[in-house]
């Protein structure tokens, strides 16, 4: 009779998956730090290995192109800002107040943030975690809304994306020179008086079915 094949075990090492974490994060690190500068078309993987301090080889085996950085980043920021992110929202009255209790997570984060953005409004990329979280207001607008058109549904949740994600906040923050405290305060009553003429356009197609 054959010998049975021994078994394959898979071996993790915490010392080792630390290292590999606490590598990311470097190029992470250097990537945003290009981006914040100005640098975010120019910048070269030697130029992220020698500012992270890390061999090229290192960042070249998984990042062997800008836009493989740039992409990367962007999903690491989600990461590191989404194990701060309140719960996310499961109907629409929910929103106004999941970006109030985003904000400070922002501001946390600033400078990684804006470089985030930096990144999607140079690049036509359009990464997993932000597919994920567009489909999730989709979603929720869709199900709140069953009697009004698609085309009305359409530019609502496009409208909430923006003023609920971090674009919103850096556009107030940035551009307009309000504080973290106002705009918190202007971001919910924007989406809170979306929110309720939506409602009120469904209530009022939905008497009329």
């Amino acid at each position: 009779m054959p010998k049975d094949k021994p078994e394959t075990r898979s071996y993790s090492s915490p010392l080792r998956d630390r290292q590999r974490e606490y590598t990311r994060r470097l190029i992470m690190e250097a990537v945003a730090s290009f981006v914040t500068e100005g640098s975010i078309h120019t910048f070269s993987v030697q130029d992220v290995a020698d500012r992270a301090g890390i061999s090229y080889a290192s960042v070249y085996r998984h990042f062997p192109t800008r836009e493989a950085l740039l992409e990367e980043m962007y999903e690491w920021a989600s990461e590191l800002a989404g194990s701060l992110m309140p719960a996310a929202p499961s109907v629409i009255e929910e929103i106004p107040a999941w970006i109030d209790k985003s904000i400070p997570v922002f501001e946390q984060h600033a400078t990684i943030i804006q470089a985030v953005i930096s990144v999607l409004a140079a690049l036509n990329i359009n990464p997993e975690s932000k597919q994920r979280r567009d489909e999730l207001i989709d979603k929720i607008v869709d199900e709140s809304t069953p009697h009004l058109s698609q085309k009305v549904t359409r530019r609502t949740a496009a409208v909430i994306r923006y003023l609920a994600g971090s674009q919103g906040w850096v556009t107030l923050r940035r551009q307009f020179g309000l504080d973290a405290e106002d705009t918190a305060a202007a971001l919910t009553w924007a989406l809170e008086v979306l929110i309720r003429d939506l409602k009120r356009q469904e209530a009022s197609v939905n008497s009329k079915v």
